[in-house]
């Protein structure tokens, strides 16, 4: 069984059909075609069902594809194995959401680059969920998340460190002013629905009793707070975000009730060969 026949499979898999699979790859359809049929025949299992222009796996092929998904992994991370002792080569892809990427990662990646200097970073910024996604199919080594509670049996899940949550008010508001009295003038400003804090600030503010008349959305954190600090509305982020902004006196930032704080998070899988890059990374984050 060669590992460029398990890499095609798992590209068909992914990309929905051979033609698409074949483009990603810079294949022609033949090749592809020729790889499946050489696999097939290694395992002696068929893998996929032809129905005219739809493929599609089989029980076998369903049964084969998390294994062809992990020795893929396994394959790439060997290639990772430095020729020497003196610095780690290969590369550490990183998914997190966009908070954790701007205002909690930059430090750390710095202190890790500085050690492993030869390590390629690729950090995505994405939501929570098409995050769990990446690591479940092996697209990514770490992520970071901000939730109040994440379980998974496939994942070893760690708290990465304590966010504190917050009104985010223009500089200028009252400072003993009730927040929801605001809110009787001006919008709330929400996070996008896929965002992991979203359902804390959901039922806070649906269990203040207060009815919002008038909100505005966005999935972008830094549009936020450019419209907090032009008075376009109000919100609620975590302390992090807005440090600088506060220090610069730019916007004021007013701790909530409970629950003040949720735990940000970092993830990687049970299952999956721990590279001596990813090693050395989670070495790093123990360190503190």
């Amino acid at each position: 069984m060669e590992m460029r026949h398990v890499k095609t499979f798992c590209a068909i898999v992914k990309h929905g059909g051979f033609s698409k699979a074949a483009l990603a790859l810079g294949y022609a359809q033949s090749t592809v075609t020729g790889h499946i049929k050489a696999l097939e025949n290694d395992l002696h299992i068929p893998l996929f069902d032809r129905l005219g222009k739809k493929v599609l796996l089989t029980k076998a092929g369903h049964q084969f594809h998390p294994y062809a998904l992990e020795l893929l992994a396994i394959y790439e991370k060997a290639q990772e194995i430095p020729q020497n002792n003196d610095y780690l080569e290969g590369t550490l892809s990183i998914t997190s959401n966009e908070s954790l990427a701007v205002y909690r990662l930059p430090q750390l990646l710095r202190t890790y680059k500085q050690q492993n200097p030869k390590v390629n970073i690729v950090l995505e910024t994405t939501t929570n969920e098409h995050a769990m996604k990446k690591l479940h199919e092996g697209e990514t080594d770490v992520i970071f998340l901000i939730d109040e509670s994440i379980a998974h049996n496939d994942f070893i899940i760690r708290t990465f460190c304590n966010e504190t949550f917050g009104w985010i008010l223009p500089i200028h508001s009252p400072v003993q002013e009730n927040p929801f009295r605001l809110l009787q003038d001006t919008q709330f400003i929400f996070t996008e629905q896929s965002c992991g804090y979203r359902p804390m600030v959901d039922r806070f503010l649906r269990q203040s009793g207060n009815i919002l008349e008038k909100t505005f959305e966005t999935s972008n954190v830094e549009v936020i707070k450019q419209a907090v600090m032009c008075e376009l509305g109000i919100s609620i982020l975590p302390y992090i975000v807005v440090q600088e902004n506060c220090q610069k006196e730019q916007i004021r930032f007013q701790p909530i009730e409970t629950p003040a704080v949720i735990q940000s998070h970092v993830i990687y899988h049970k299952s999956r060969w721990i590279s001596p890059v990813l090693q050395s990374f989670l070495s790093l984050l123990e360190r503190g």
